[in-house]
């Protein structure tokens, strides 16, 4: 029979200390912050095309293509979230979804995100994955109503 000795405890500590750390190192690190400084990772909109677009509050068109970003979104044919292109704080995006009447959710890339695509050089800037989570296309620019169509004619293609 082996006996436990109290440094033998704090050992046996130690290692369930260790498992409980590499278990939680297997779970995906978050890539985004949302308005309500929660994480957010890609794999929570897995399972049905997504719309990734990229803004900044002081890019007119980008601003311009919010209204239709937020009522495709509405129609649920795409999911569609919104990166800001900055570094910001989680305030800031809740304070532009009350300005601009968005309920699309706005994201913060994190430093440590890894991405099925390039940090766009332009703005603004959408990509559109499959259910997957697989790249389709690139989209650099203001999306309009003909875009708005052909994405949706895309993402039911996806399904």
């Amino acid at each position: 029979m082996v006996r436990v000795s109290g440094s033998g405890k704090e050992l046996k500590r130690i290692c369930w200390l260790i498992v409980a750390g590499l278990l939680s190192a297997c779970s995906p690190a978050p890539e985004f912050t949302n308005g309500q400084g929660q994480p957010v990772t890609l794999t929570q909109f897995a399972g049905k095309p997504l719309l990734i677009n990229y803004f900044a509050p002081w890019c007119a068109p980008c601003l311009r293509e919010l209204p239709l970003l937020e009522a495709l979104a509405q129609e649920g044919s795409l999911t569609i979230v919104a990166i800001h292109y900055d570094p910001a704080i989680p305030a800031e995006l809740a304070s532009l979804a009350s300005r601009y009447r968005v309920t699309l959710p706005l994201l913060i890339a994190n430093d440590t995100a890894s991405l099925p695509f390039p940090r766009p050089t332009g703005l603004p800037t959408s990509y559109l994955l499959d259910a997957k989570g697989k790249l389709q296309q690139t989209i650099v620019g203001e999306l309009d109503a003909q875009q708005i169509a052909t994405l949706k004619e895309q993402a039911a293609a996806f399904r």
